[in-house]
């Protein structure tokens, strides 16, 4: 929340779908996804949810649709690497599978899971999320680089962030477990 990160990410995706409630849904729970198979679930929820709410407000629709949606996509995309939930990382370790073969063989099936959940939500919601033009308008006005609070924190927490993931894909080759990588 330091940095503004989560919600530039939110609002860049809401302004990128055109306003329209069904496209945010899809690019909202999108952004969950990526950041849910980088970061912890609960952590990736607990950040978006505020940016959430403040586009359905913005809206003038109900956040339901979008935090159920969120939820699920967070547990879907924390599936597709080591890190992405803790469980994963002591699958990982015990097996002796590494931070690629997760990606290599759980991604695929994540992004058929993630498209059918997202179709299927869409279908069951669409009633749901219609909005006027002028509300629409009022999501293409936000402005994405007013969230971001801490430029320099932010390209520190992403040096960090790029250096734990590139650990967690070598970690094999130097023999390093991944619970060391994790700690670290």
């Amino acid at each position: 929340r330091k940095t503004g990160v989560f919600e530039f990410l939110a609002i860049k995706a809401a302004r990128a779908s055109g306003g329209e409630p069904l496209k945010i849904l899809a690019a909202l729970a999108l952004v969950t996804a990526v950041l849910s198979a980088l970061l912890d679930n609960v952590t990736t929820v607990l950040l978006i949810v505020p940016v959430t709410f403040a586009i359905t407000n913005q809206l003038k629709i109900s956040p339901w649709p979008f935090l159920f949606t969120e939820i699920l996509a967070s547990n879907i995309g924390g599936t597709a690497t080591l890190i992405g939930d803790p469980p994963n990382i002591m699958i990982g370790s015990a097996t002796g599978l590494g931070f690629m073969d997760f990606v290599f063989n759980l991604t695929p099936v994540v992004v058929v899971v993630y498209v059918v959940t997202i179709f299927l939500l869409q279908l069951i919601y669409r009633d749901r999320l219609d909005t006027p033009e002028e509300l629409k308008a009022n999501i293409m006005q936000m402005n994405e680089q007013d969230e971001i609070k801490d430029a320099v924190l932010l390209k520190k927490c992403l040096v960090i962030l790029g250096l734990t993931i590139l650990g967690f894909v070598l970690h094999q080759y130097v023999h390093l477990e991944s619970s060391v990588i994790a700690l670290a």
